[in-house]
């Protein structure tokens, strides 16, 4: 029995227009590493230069990065150019130092999901600071206080 029998036409037709999207990706990123082209175009692969960062001094840009999943051209926010954001790796009991240059022309912030920091280097504008405007740079400064895995994103607008 077909269990999309029920499914509106249009539905139908995005679900499918989605799904030859990620099939179109995953055959450009295998076609491009395969062939050794650089993959600065689209979604960072595992393994790219840039992925993964580590000590204890970082320089992050959030900007816009043009991507196209599903056949339709469209804008993403991005970390370094990268989709998606480098892996950033700390050690527990280090004091971490990140500037954050906000190259979108919208504010933005980075939020430190789960981490235990000071409440001004949480990164939630209106809530621990103002957020980092167009063009502006904000230090990002805290010790790392316990180990684990955490992730980061935007908390301003719709950047999440």
């Amino acid at each position: 029995m077909d269990r999309f029998r029920f499914m509106p036409a249009a539905l139908n037709s995005s679900r499918r227009r989605f799904v030859q999207g990620l099939a179109g990706g995953a055959l450009a990123v295998v076609s491009a590493r395969h062939l050794g082209w650089a993959a600065a175009a689209g979604p960072a692969a595992a393994g790219d230069a840039g992925t993964m960062l580590s000590g204890t001094e970082f320089n992050l840009e959030i900007g816009a990065l043009p991507v196209n999943f599903t056949g339709q051209p469209g804008i993403a926010t991005a970390v370094n150019g990268r989709l998606p954001a480098p892996l950033l790796r700390w050690r527990e009991g280090d004091t971490i130092t990140l500037r954050v240059s906000n190259r979108l022309s919208n504010p933005s912030s980075i939020h430190w999901h789960g981490i235990i920091l000071p409440a001004d280097m949480d990164g939630v504008p209106g809530l621990s600071f103002n957020g980092i405007g167009p063009g502006e740079t904000y230090v990002y400064r805290f010790k790392v206080n316990q180990s684990g895995t955490y992730w980061y994103h935007s908390h301003s607008r719709f950047q999440e």
